[in-house]
């Protein structure tokens, strides 16, 4: 078995993974778990643009690394001339919805999504609504160069009330991973909402990771909940509320009284004061 580290591997290849960026780690902390497993990993985007020698750097990078998965690689550019065995390339637009469902219909379900294409956001938001749901239990969905989210040619913002990006995107994820505390009337968890169950960022990298996502509130019922809107306050048990609403000095003097008659009644005195 091939020992060499992600980054070594990806400096032999010569994918822009590692040099041109610095991911490798960060996907060698994330999916070194899946290294000998027989898993189906697709990436969006293989390089080169529209030269046709160029490009699948990052393809043969994954292949090498994952001796026993199963490799698709998507490309708007004709890249076909990439495919070997255990890689397979497919030419499509990553913003073409049907395009996409069909592709995770015939290759998926998928343990590890990298979306590495045009990096337009609209793009972005396009392939992960669509792919996320063809991503297995525990797999991983991985989206690269998020700095375009913040400039205005791919689509993006910097500016504060900023919307439709792919960081926007991954903010209302970060959000849906606390659904359960959402104080919205008649609320339905979305499909996001119950299967995100964790999200990490590094520098222009997010990685997504898909689970159950379903542990309740402490403090407010579960969705779908009436038309009144309900509050911590509102929800606590009679014990929170006498807690919070008897000072301790009290609390404590009512529990002495309370054992001192439960005593009496134990050694058969049944008389009361008054």
């Amino acid at each position: 078995m091939d020992s060499a580290s992600l980054r070594e591997i990806a400096l032999a290849q010569g994918t822009d993974k590692e040099g041109g960026h610095s991911y490798t780690d960060a996907y060698e902390r994330h999916l070194g778990h899946l290294r000998d497993r027989p898993i189906t990993l697709l990436e969006i985007g293989i390089g080169g643009y529209a030269d046709p020698g160029r490009g699948g750097a990052s393809l043969r990078m994954w292949k090498q690394f994952f001796p026993r998965a199963q490799i698709v690689g998507l490309d708007i550019e004709d890249k076909a001339h990439f495919a070997e065995d255990r890689i397979t390339i497919l030419q499509g637009d990553q913003g073409d919805r049907a395009s996409l469902a069909r592709l995770g219909s015939l290759h998926g379900p998928f343990d590890v999504v990298i979306d590495d294409g045009s990096h337009r956001s609209e793009h972005v938001i396009a392939s992960f609504e669509v792919l996320f749901p063809f991503v297995r239990e525990g797999g991983v969905y991985a989206i690269e160069d998020l700095q375009t989210s913040y400039w205005e040619k791919y689509g993006g913002s910097s500016g504060a009330r900023r919307q439709g990006t792919s960081m926007t995107l991954l903010q209302r994820l970060a959000d849906g991973l606390n659904y359960q505390e959402f104080d919205i009337p008649a609320y339905e968890p979305s499909y996001t909402d119950r299967w995100v169950q964790s999200l990490i960022f590094y520098h222009n990298l997010a990685f997504i990771l898909k689970g159950s996502n379903l542990e309740p509130s402490n403090s407010l019922p579960a969705h779908p909940r009436s038309g009144q809107r309900y509050s911590a306050r509102a929800a606590r048990s009679p014990r929170q509320v006498f807690r919070r609403a008897v000072p301790l000095t009290i609390r404590r003097a009512l529990v002495r009284s309370a054992r001192a008659v439960s005593a009496r009644f134990r050694n058969g005195d049944s008389r009361t004061t008054g």
